[in-house]
């Protein structure tokens, strides 16, 4: 466990080395057997409750897929094997990291560990997401086919896909750099309802700067009129 461990304790430092090579929840002379994924670096996201760990490969093959409980995660080998850490809140899955959000009253010296031998025991390649119930036009034919001027006599589906598109183009690249993401719940009249994923979930710039920016970018691109709400899904 060398490298994500090693690199943890020299950035937050004190406490018994994390990587020892000794179990966080047993102490078995033959460990249990591991998935071809590891972890390769952790990174910190702007949410100090929320921490982005960077697989040896991608994880899933489109999309993301997210469990924001014990029973959402019920099915599902790895999630179910991280709720069972406890303080652990909320998963992310994307690309080749996966986001883990903690609750406040648990340091990451205590779970860092733990997390990592969990990923690594229990980490699967994905072949479907979330998003595959909600099928979509591609982003970049919705931007081709819209001209920004008739945006306002668009028919409520055509306004959602059309800031759909724009969420995948202008803003979800620099969430899921920060470990995050954010799903289009609904276009009510003038009124976007989002819902923050992984890292952004509970992060505290989500609810102020962030919705702010997303809120002025479609207002200066699409309409004035336009106001952003975030809701818990």
């Amino acid at each position: 466990m060398g490298s994500i461990i090693d690199w943890f304790k020299k950035s937050f430092g004190g406490g018994t080395p994390p990587g020892n090579g000794a179990s966080a929840k047993n102490g078995d002379a033959t460990p249990p057997s591991k998935s071809r994924f590891k972890v390769m670096t952790f990174h910190h996201t702007p949410n100090p409750e929320a921490a982005q760990f960077i697989m040896s490969e991608d994880v899933i093959r489109k999309g993301t897929k997210t469990f924001e409980s014990a029973d959402a995660a019920q099915g599902d080998a790895m999630a179910e094997a991280l709720f069972k850490i406890y303080g652990v809140e909320n998963v992310y899955v994307k690309e080749n990291f996966v986001t883990i959000t903690k609750s406040p009253v648990v340091g990451w010296t205590t779970i860092m560990e733990p997390i990592q031998e969990t990923l690594e025991q229990h980490c699967a390649f994905y072949e479907t997401c979330d998003e595959d119930q909600q099928p979509k036009v591609e982003a970049s034919d919705i931007l081709e086919q819209i001209d920004v001027e008739d945006f306002p006599k668009l028919t409520g589906e055509q306004k959602r896909d059309v800031i759909d598109a724009m969420l995948d183009h202008a803003i979800r690249p620099a969430l899921a750099n920060d470990g995050g993401g954010i799903t289009l719940l609904a276009v009510e009249g003038n009124v976007v309802k989002v819902h923050y994923q992984g890292a952004c979930g509970t992060c505290p710039s989500s609810t102020t700067g962030t919705l702010q920016y997303i809120e002025t970018f479609l207002q200066d691109t699409l309409s004035k009129d336009l106001t952003v709400q975030t809701v818990d899904a």
